[in-house]
């Protein structure tokens, strides 16, 4: 019996040192396989560390400016295909694609961290391949993408305006969680090697992803922050939203749509969604 004992408390000991492991392998696993989204062919290109992405690129005739559109977490553009509808009706040319680690492209997904790389790599394929429709272009995120389209923004000059619908000011929420487990009504205490084997698994560190801090550095080119009132999220609070609005420098925009949940406005209140952000972008892109 003591020996028994002794190899179940072994076994235990060995599972709690392990769950930040397995619980870092989780994240950054691959995000679900794209649906069909759309009769056009695909695209590949690379993002700007090399990382093979997949897309769909839907242009214009006359289109003089594109908009980039960024999923959300482990999601895939599929479920962008809504507003790349609204958009390339009002004729911009549209590129939204899987973000790594997600859907058909490759590499690892970075929690946030490294997804401005994915961006910085639609910007150069539209300056390449469709030069014409991207003289000017604008990127619109949404939840996780929306924080990475302000760190996109912030770092890559070619990019004219950002759209952020539902972001995240920081990468707090994540790290605090790698602290515990939750088992029943107790919290037990971890490991603390969990972040650090998450950054070395996508590459960056996930405490260096804020959007907060770097918000400000997109002025002179103008923002416009959309969140839900109703947003119960605890990654993208309305406290984080006004941060960042706080933070953000001339011209900047809010709304706060009165209903939609998390990420939701566009469903909620389309048609004032739909207004906004077209109107945003007439006087964004010219």
């Amino acid at each position: 019996m003591r020996r028994l004992a002794t190899i179940l408390i072994a076994v235990i000991v060995l599972g709690w040192a392990l769950v930040p492991a397995v619980r870092a392998a989780l994240l950054v696993r691959h995000g679900a396989a794209t649906a069909a989204t759309s009769p056009l062919s695909n695209v590949t290109f690379a993002a700007s560390d090399g990382v093979p992405l997949v897309g769909t690129y839907m242009d214009t005739a006359s289109a003089r400016s594109a908009v980039i559109l960024v999923h959300g977490f482990k999601n895939t553009r599929a479920d962008m295909l809504d507003y790349a509808a609204f958009l390339h009706d009002a004729g911009y040319a549209v590129l939204l694609y899987d973000s790594r680690g997600c859907g058909a492209s490759g590499g690892t997904f970075g929690v946030g961290a490294t997804e401005d790389r994915d961006v910085a790599g639609a910007v150069s394929y539209l300056k390449t391949a469709h030069p014409g429709a991207a003289r000017r272009i604008a990127v619109l995120g949404v939840s996780l993408g929306a924080g990475d389209a302000i760190l996109a923004g912030a770092r890559d000059g070619r990019i004219d305006a950002v759209i952020a619908d539902s972001s995240w000011a920081d990468e707090r929420v994540q790290l605090e969680r790698m602290d515990a487990l939750a088992v029943g009504p107790l919290t037990v205490p971890l490991l603390p090697y969990e972040p650090a084997l998450v950054d070395a698994l996508v590459g960056a560190r996930l405490e260096d992803a804020r959007p907060r801090d770097e918000v400000g550095s997109i002025a002179p080119r103008p923002l416009f922050l959309i969140h839900s009132a109703d947003d119960e999220n605890a990654t993208t609070t309305a406290a984080d939203t006004d941060a960042l609005f706080a933070a953000a420098r001339e011209p900047k925009t809010l709304w706060i749509a009165p209903r939609g949940g998390h990420a939701g406005a566009v469903g909620a209140q389309r048609d004032e969604y739909v207004r906004r952000v077209l109107a945003f972008l007439a006087q964004a892109l010219g």
